[in-house]
This record gives C-alpha cells, structure tokens and sequence, in this order.
C-alpha cells in the first residue's frame, strides 16, 4: 500500500442566492464534461483529495458545478491542470548482510550505572581484582551483540 500526500481541492461559492449545493466532476485523459464521473458534494467549498473520492493512478482533470434548488447546473469550472494521483515505484527487495565489521554497544544496565557512579564499572573492578588477586566476572558482547560475562 502506498502513502500518498493528501490535497485539498477548492473553489468559491456562487453569487447565486438559489444554490443548494455543488457538484464534482472528474475525468481520465483530456477531456472533462457534465458526462463525467461525478459526486454531489452539498454545500461543501472544498474536499480532501484522494480520501472524498477514489481515482485511478492516472492524470485526473476536476470540474466543479452549482446546483440550484431546481437541480440545474451552473457552467464547469475546471482545474487547469492535470491531477496526478501517483506513487512512487516501492523500492527492490529488501536484504540483510552480515558485514565484517561489529559495533560495540552498551547495554541499558551498563548505561544506567555508570550515571550511578563507578560501583559496578568492570574496569574498575578489573583493576581492584588485579590488585587483590581475586577473580572478578567482565561483561563483553560476542559477534552478534549480547552480553556474556567471563571470569579474568
């Protein structure tokens, strides 16, 4: 599915005191006429575009009409140019790569303590083990990124 920018479509009211509504047209290719595909629209002067009507993924020409209280129609006003209700092409297929390269990350713990201070830093343990001669667990992350301990 694909995302397409809304427009809004507009125009003015009529002068006219015996209008009750408003009419719009649309049409493929070049041509747009009172034969063309159209929705009553009521006293609305603008409509969101491609929500209030379903157009096809081609130029799009609008027309707008007055409606009466009789039911006739005024003249056609038309939008100079084409509408183009169109989506980009979606891009090929979609992979992943194992690079050769890795990322040292951090976990959330990790970052949460050291805003705690140096109380559970493994280099900071590390050089207090080093120095008492007791074993102390590290943390490190393997090829894929999680988190091992490993007593030094």
């Amino acid at each position: 599915m694909a995302k397409i920018r809304k427009l809004k479509l507009s125009w003015n009211d009529s002068d006219s005191d015996t209008v009750t509504g408003y009419r719009l047209y649309w049409s493929e290719g070049t041509n747009i006429g009172y034969d063309s595909e159209f929705i009553d629209v009521g006293n609305a002067t603008e409509i969101d575009l491609p929500d209030d009507v379903a157009l096809p993924d081609r130029p799009i020409l609008f027309g707008v009409t007055a409606i009466d209280k009789n039911g006739n129609e005024s003249d056609m006003t038309t939008l100079a140019e084409p509408y183009l209700l169109h989506a980009p092409k979606a891009p090929g297929s979609l992979s992943l790569i194992h690079s050769k390269e890795f990322r040292v990350m951090e976990s959330r713990e990790a970052t949460e303590s050291a805003s705690e201070g140096l109380d559970d830093d493994p280099l900071a343990d590390a050089i207090e083990s080093h120095e008492s001669k007791k074993p102390v667990k590290l943390k490190y992350y393997d090829d894929v990124g999680y988190r091992k301990f490993r007593s030094e």
